[in-house]
């Protein structure tokens, strides 16, 4: 596991980030997240690897949305169509995701829909990411998803201090890969 996502997470969790009070204190705060995403992505390995150990997700599914497809694809509780318009908040632009992985530890992926059912190549417009560990799993390996994949969204892309360079970084080491063929339904 990333041991700067553990320091990065441990920070967090016990200082949290105080509320800012002068516009100083939110340029003071933006660098140093900035900061921490640019360790964070010199630190990770080259996702090619990664993904060569995941599924390729249909480029097109059914616009009902089914809960699972075929090949073992799952809708993600985070972004599941039959929730719409309150879901999908890591992804905005997506209508719905589905999770995918081979194990119950180690690489797993995410692709996203739009409205018609259509993989979502852009992660600026929703797209779903590799994730070198998978969600899929116990309490263990969901706390090992946190720290290696969510931590790092956060720090790279949180929503209060959204920099694109830095959630370009992010989405360079957790891109959404390529789709391939058609789900018939």
């Amino acid at each position: 596991m990333n041991s700067i996502a553990i320091i990065f997470a441990m920070i967090t969790l016990a200082y949290g980030l105080p509320p800012v009070k002068r516009s100083s204190e939110v340029e003071s705060r933006s660098l140093w997240v900035g900061v921490a995403c640019q360790a964070w992505h010199k630190l990770q390995p080259d996702p090619s690897a990664a993904l060569s150990q995941i599924a390729t997700p249909p480029c097109k599914v059914p616009s009902a949305f089914p809960a699972n497809l075929s090949g073992g694809w799952s809708v993600d509780p985070g972004c599941d169509a039959s929730l719409q318009p309150d879901t999908c908040s890591y992804h905005p632009g997506a209508y719905s995701c589905y999770r995918h992985a081979y194990a119950a530890t180690g690489p797993g992926t995410q692709a996203c829909y739009d409205a018609n059912g259509q993989f979502i190549y852009d992660p600026w417009k929703g797209a779903g990411t590799l994730d070198l560990e998978t969600p899929i799993g116990d309490i263990i390996q969901q706390g090992k998803h946190a720290l290696v994949d969510v931590f790092p969204y956060y720090y790279c892309c949180s929503t209060l201090f959204k920099q694109p360079d830095t959630c370009n970084l992010y989405y360079a080491k957790r891109p959404p890969g390529q789709c391939s063929g058609e789900l018939l339904s």
